[in-house]
């Protein structure tokens, strides 16, 4: 669509220009963007036509006057997306363009023999722009404007009202030449923006689509996550040392009950900002106490199948990235290293480590030397359309959507995903590192 191609040098002057007239709109939010696209585009393609008309009235009439009009009201037509600059009111806007054409087309009719002249085939074009920029109101409005137009001119014919007939007869084939291009030109480009709109509406729906079958997918997948933490809880629970009934499992249950609460909040947020009613709440996280929460999360996976997690805390200390703490700490990092202990080996390794890229960007790197991936599997690891759901080392089950979920919440984050993974079979030591690159550094 014309708007998303911001980076097409050629269209770099009218997004300049768009810019310019739409600030205060976009900057209140107070009018759709696609008024001020469809407004701007029709007053750039007719207003050709207009100074056309203009120009070849001040030459082809013996009468100054369809050339006065004619440039006056071009440059008033010109002039009209100014408008969106003070107000917001888009068909007053769009009625302001419209009369200026509604003038100058009667204006050079009336000189030109009145109902018998060819531009007279111009009006019924308002209506059809009018709906086209601000729907059915203007619509309305100008299918009334324009009837009583044709409607007068056809009225004083019939009763006999000599129009004067001030054109020449170059100007008289000129006008009717200009007609017939006008029309084709006219409806190509109404046409070609009316189908750009509606691709672009096409594409947002498909995004907001895709936006809460996420939502669905971060609350299915990280909620099964915590129940089933619950559960290795209520097992840890039923065990007795001494008599007495262990307390680490109401720990557990307690940290899992927490990152449920964290996570329906989390997905609330993400729906308010999926529909424009909030912003992700970006701001510095620091590492140390992200992997803190991993540990505690984790703890009995970990114990269970005896992986050692490496991580210097001392060397990382004062590292914060720029990130939401929650979906990081739940969907991004939890993620992550939920699939290192599903695929690590009883007795596996997972480390975690962190570096400066540049002076805004880090990287944060969580490696395993578990059964890693095939090639094929890692290619399509983001992809919801393929099945990348397999069993971990002891069996345990996923939906396969966790990786997908960090992805986007890492480029929310205007971050980036590297995964490079090997299975063993090339010759390469299995395992699977992935890593972060987000904006941060260390003492921000």
């Amino acid at each position: 669509m014309m708007w998303e191609m911001r980076n097409i040098s050629t269209l770099g002057w009218y997004f300049a220009l768009f810019d310019f007239v739409a600030r205060e709109r976009v900057a209140k939010k107070d009018l759709d963007n696609r008024v001020i696209h469809a407004h701007l585009t029709m007053v750039l393609s007719t207003g050709v036509l207009m100074w056309l008309y203009a120009i070849l009235a001040i030459y082809v009439f013996s009468t100054p006057v369809p050339g006065i009009v004619g440039v006056l009201t071009s440059i008033i037509h010109l002039l009209s997306p100014l408008l969106f600059r003070v107000t917001n009111r888009g068909l007053l806007i769009c009625s302001v363009a419209l009369m200026a054409g509604f003038i100058h087309q009667m204006t050079y009719a009336y000189y030109s023999g009145g109902f018998e002249s060819y531009i007279l085939y111009w009006l019924p074009i308002l209506p059809l722009l009018a709906g086209f920029i601000e729907g059915r109101k203007c619509l309305i409005l100008w299918t009334v404007i324009s009837t009583l137009g044709i409607s007068a001119y056809t009225f004083l014919h019939v009763w006999g009202f000599e129009f004067p007939m001030l054109i020449s007869k170059d100007g008289y084939v000129l006008t009717k030449g200009l007609l017939l291009f006008g029309w084709i030109f006219i409806l190509f480009c109404t046409t070609w923006v009316h189908v750009s709109i509606k691709e672009y509406s096409e594409k947002i729906l498909k995004e907001q689509g895709q936006k809460i079958d996420d939502l669905f997918r971060v609350l299915f997948h990280d909620l099964a996550n915590s129940l089933g933490r619950i559960n290795i809880g209520m097992n840890l629970c039923e065990r007795e040392e001494n008599g007495k009934t262990t307390t680490r499992g109401l720990e557990v249950i307690r940290d899992a009950q927490g990152s449920m609460s964290e996570i329906t909040q989390n997905v609330r947020r993400m729906y308010a900002v999926s529909k424009g009613k909030a912003e992700v709440d970006l701001s510095p996280v620091s590492l140390n106490s992200s992997v803190d929460h991993l540990k505690q999360m984790f703890a009995s996976e970990l114990e269970k199948k005896k992986i050692k997690l490496e991580f210097d805390p001392e060397k990382n200390k004062g590292l914060t990235v720029i990130v939401d703490l929650v979906s990081f700490n739940n969907q991004v990092l939890g993620n992550i290293f939920s699939n290192a202990i599903k695929f690590s080996q009883t007795g596996g390794t997972i480390k975690i480590s962190a570096w400066r890229v540049d002076n805004q960007t880090v990287a944060i790197e969580v490696k395993d030397n578990g059964i890693g991936m095939p090639e094929v599997l890692s290619n399509s690891l983001f992809d919801l359309n393929k099945r990348t759901s397999r069993p971990g080392t002891s069996g345990e089950m996923g939906t396969g959507f966790g990786m997908h979920i960090m992805k986007s919440f890492v480029e929310m984050y205007q971050g980036l995903v590297i995964v490079e993974s090997s299975d063993g079979e090339s010759g390469k030591i299995p395992g699977t590192s992935i890593r972060l690159l987000l904006k941060g550094g260390w003492n921000l």
